[in-house]
């Protein structure tokens, strides 16, 4: 059976001709991910990555980058402890052929650490507190293994969608989330320019175009649920206006997109074409890292407004459970976004 493995070329080039862990450092690593982004950041690749987020869906963005720099058809990843649990062990032939992230390093109060993280790694975390308490204070470089790499006990695919919930459940839900953020949900046949989907914030309603294909119309409702848990009305429009542009339509955009994929819905994804250009205009001499913070906060929101939404599925008796994927303790552990232990790397990571 010919398995996938990492791409042993790229660490070659990139840390000096060796695997070697010493020679893999945090700096080595975000180096090869801004390199990465640079490279590849077309509408096309951003599609891919946010694939990748649905299949890899407790790792941070740029850890699925990486994971997908060095194994483009990773599914399922985890540490080999983890493995291990699951009754799974590493192949010999692929202990020396990890896949490297970055994991945080979280200093418990009380405690002292030698590290700092840099500013700017501070910034994009956005004080983000551990489980259990403790702060960010760096990162060190982790291995995981892709289940590719592993052998053992068969089990459940990563691929199938999680959620499962129809168009209608979907539309319900989501409508809830409108309603709970103070706005009227409407639907109408005009819309300014043409557009399928608008909020209006002076109004506090949120319309979206009538004779819409169901995947359609729920894919622009959650466009417009993403917006308002995103974006400031202040910084979206003055008053009067209904649109906003650039970067913050790519988020919006891209979280519809991570919560359709979630319940199997497919939405295209052509609208993110000019990413790349989008991201230039906001630091021409490093839009890698505009593109990195912005799948940050995408991969950020999406998580949560799904775990939002299966809540009022579940509440309401909507949510449908793939039964092909049975009830074993990892369809449990890795499907169950509310679940205190996971079997893959928490989404901190």
């Amino acid at each position: 059976m010919n398995r996938p493995v990492p791409n042993v070329e790229l660490f070659q080039t990139q840390f000096g001709g060796s695997m070697e862990g010493p020679r893999v450092t945090p700096e080595g690593l975000r180096d090869a991910l801004h390199s990465e982004i640079r490279k590849r950041s077309s509408g096309v690749e951003w599609v891919r990555w946010l694939d990748a987020s649905v299949a890899l869906r407790n790792y941070s963005f740029r850890n699925v980058v990486l994971i997908t720099l060095q194994m483009p058809y990773a599914s399922q990843v985890a540490r080999s402890d983890i493995w291990k649990k699951f009754g799974r062990s590493i192949l010999e032939n692929q202990r020396d052929r990890e896949i490297r992230i970055l994991a945080p390093v979280i200093q418990q109060a009380g405690r002292r650490s030698t590290l700092e993280a840099r500013q700017g790694e501070l910034e994009l975390e956005r004080a983000r507190r551990a489980r259990g308490g403790g702060r960010l204070v760096g990162f060190k470089v982790a291995s995981v293994w892709d289940i590719s790499q592993t052998d053992g006990p068969h089990l459940p695919p990563a691929s199938a969608p999680v959620g499962g919930a129809s168009t209608g459940e979907l539309w319900r839900a989501l409508a809830h989330q409108v309603q709970s953020s103070g706005f009227t949900l409407m639907q109408g046949n005009a819309g300014p320019g043409g557009l399928e989907g608008f909020t209006d914030y002076e109004a506090r309603t949120l319309m979206i175009r009538g004779g819409l294909e169901d995947v359609t119309a729920v894919a622009r409702l959650a466009h417009q649920v993403a917006h308002l848990r995103m974006h400031d009305p202040k910084e979206i429009a003055s008053p009067g206006r209904l649109m906003c542009r650039g970067i913050r339509e790519i988020e919006a955009e891209s979280v519809a997109y991570l919560l359709m994929a979630h319940h199997g819905w497919s939405t295209g994804g052509s609208s993110f074409r000019y990413i790349a250009s989008w991201a230039a205009e906001v630091n021409k001499r490093e839009p890698e890292k505009v593109i990195e913070r912005t799948g940050a906060r995408v991969v950020s929101v999406a998580r949560r407004l799904i775990e939002s939404v299966d809540r009022q599925l579940r509440r309401g008796g909507l949510s449908r459970r793939h039964p092909e994927l049975g009830t074993s303790d990892l369809d449990q552990l890795t499907t169950r976004h509310d679940t205190i232990v996971r079997p893959f790397e928490s989404p901190e990571w």
